[in-house]
């Protein structure tokens, strides 16, 4: 009977429980010395730093269209041309005009060597001469300005005209933009653009730092950074806003030509001077406390060194003051330092001197 009782006993005894983890991994972000405060989004459209609107300088009907928007040409490459038969008739009149009127004018000059006619008949001859071969220069260039060529090597960014269609003098043909950089533009408001500080402006314009992030259509997961290049002094005709021009390199993993929509995030202090010290946090890193949940909070980690020299530490509470939100991240002002490191996956479940170590990105995680 004791037995039995002594077996059922350590049957119905509890098991030890499992050691927990004390120590847990979170996903940090460092604030760092670029803030973004004042951040503003204004829809903008691309237009290209150097480009060239093409065009006859004469009227005629339009045989050939050698481009098309995208394609890539060199400087001196014939991109349309017009019908020349006017023009060639035009040449060879004058040619024969220049031709006789060069022979009269070599029969005068012997003459007058010899004294056989006046002088006055010599320069009624010489200038025939002259204003026929003047006719014939305009001839030629006539007909030189029958062939559109490229200026300059780049991309032809657009193509208004069509082929057979009866064009005039000073309309534009096609559109070349020189590759390397381009711009985007977009309006800013009255009110906006009373806060802008000349000399912040002009600083911003000779320091070319990023003050901008731009997003196309085609990727709009994926920003560009941007620096400030000038705005206008008046007003847009019809409106109360302004033209302002952000200038980026043409990137290589997107065809951006002139036209197309861009997004424009403008860092508005640069231009103002103002500093009210947000930062820009993943949307995840905000939370609260249980015993105040109107009062957000980030949790902020406090470095230690672990016994094996592995970083480890422990987080504490920083109360902070959600502002804007982005599609980067949300606003906010707090007593955050640059180079604090926020958790920003978790963040409802830490309390304040939980034990925590950075969590590294491992090859293939």
């Amino acid at each position: 009977m004791a037995a039995a009782l002594a077996v059922l006993a350590g049957c119905s005894a509890e098991a030890p429980p499992l050691t927990k983890q004390t120590v847990h991994p979170v996903k940090l972000v460092t604030l760092d010395t670029k803030r973004v405060s004042g951040l503003k989004r204004y829809p903008g459209q691309v237009t290209a730093s150097e480009h060239s609107e093409l065009s006859f300088r004469v009227g005629g009907e339009l045989v050939r269209l050698n481009v098309k928007a995208g394609d890539s040409v060199e400087k001196g490459d014939v991109v349309a041309r017009l019908d020349e038969r006017d023009a060639q008739v035009q040449l060879e009149n004058a040619q024969s005009s220049f031709n006789l009127a060069e022979a009269t004018y070599e029969r005068m000059r012997i003459s007058l060597e010899r004294n056989a006619i006046s002088r006055a008949r010599f320069d009624e001859a010489e200038a025939q001469y002259l204003s026929a071969k003047a006719q014939l220069s305009r001839a030629q260039d006539q007909l030189s300005y029958t062939l559109l060529k490229a200026p300059f090597s780049g991309v032809i960014s657009r193509v208004p005209a069509e082929v057979y269609q009866v064009v005039g003098a000073q309309q534009t043909i096609v559109e070349l933009q020189r590759p390397g950089s381009i711009d985007v533009t977009f309006q800013m408001p009255e009110q906006d653009i009373r806060q802008v500080r000349p000399e912040r402006a002009q600083s911003a314009r000779e320091s070319a730092e990023p003050m901008a992030w731009v997003t196309f259509a085609e990727r709009p997961d994926h920003r560009y950074e941007a620096s400030y290049k000038e705005h206008d002094s008046s007003a847009a005709k019809g409106s109360l806003s302004y033209e302002v021009t952000v200038t980026l390199p043409a990137p290589e993993d997107n065809t951006i030509l002139s036209g197309m929509s861009a997004s424009v995030l403008l860092d508005f202090n640069t231009l103002t001077g103002g500093d009210d010290s947000s930062w820009l946090v993943p949307a995840g890193a905000i939370t609260a406390l249980a015993s105040n949940p109107d009062e957000a909070i980030v949790w902020r980690f406090v470095s230690e060194t672990g016994d094996q020299g592995e970083e480890i530490g422990q987080v504490e509470p920083v109360v902070v003051k959600p502002g804007a939100k982005t599609s980067a991240g949300v606003l906010l002002k707090g007593e955050l330092l640059a180079g604090d490191r926020i958790v920003t996956a978790g963040s409802h479940l830490m309390s304040e001197g939980r034990k925590v170590r950075p969590w590294v990105k491992e090859g293939g995680l």
